[in-house]
């Protein structure tokens, strides 16, 4: 993957340099004195299921994955946990509010599209309110039985659909158990 490297400073707005940090070429500010750290994109995506069990998708009305399935979700933003932004871009996307997330899994993605590295957390909720419709960018959306999904647009939402489905019956015990 080709990296476009960050040219000035996010701190005092100097060019920075490539030096050598902790056995890597790391983005360094002299006039800083320090490494700026390129991480991965965090996004998170949502599972939801209806009540026999086949799982909401969205059509992709924009790039990436235009005109192909998904799981709703998105990047997460600034002061947002990973659940509350998998809620919310359940809201967004599906118009619907979800209830009691559970972590599924947490994959590692690289993106050709956004020239960077991204950290999809899943989260499965115990239900949801609201009639689902699609919204933001889901150009469609529908339910789906797990064993017929559509041809994803991301190679990482399958991952994260076949982690939840050998993970479903942990994940109702968790919503189930009272304390």
């Amino acid at each position: 993957m080709t990296r476009i490297a960050k040219l000035y400073c996010p701190y005092c707005g100097k060019p920075l340099e490539r030096r050598e940090g902790d056995g890597r070429s790391r983005l360094y500010c002299g006039e800083e004195r320090r490494f700026i750290y390129e991480n991965p994109i965090p996004a998170a995506t949502a599972i939801v299921t209806d009540e026999s069990g086949k799982m909401l998708l969205i059509l992709r009305s924009r790039e990436p994955g235009r005109g192909r399935w998904a799981l709703p979700g998105g990047f997460i933003e600034m002061g947002e946990s990973p659940a509350d932004a998998a809620r919310r871009e359940l809201e967004e996307e599906c118009g619907v509010r979800a209830s009691d997330p559970s972590l599924v899994d947490i994959i590692f993605q690289e993106s050709a599209y956004y020239g960077a590295s991204i950290l999809i957390i899943g989260y499965s909720f115990a239900g949801y309110e609201g009639r689902p419709r699609p919204g933001d960018d889901a150009a469609d959306l529908a339910f789906f039985d797990p064993s017929l999904l559509p041809d994803m647009a991301f190679e990482a939402h399958g991952r994260m659909i076949k982690r939840y489905l050998e993970r479903r019956e942990e994940l109702r015990r968790l919503w189930t158990e009272e304390f």
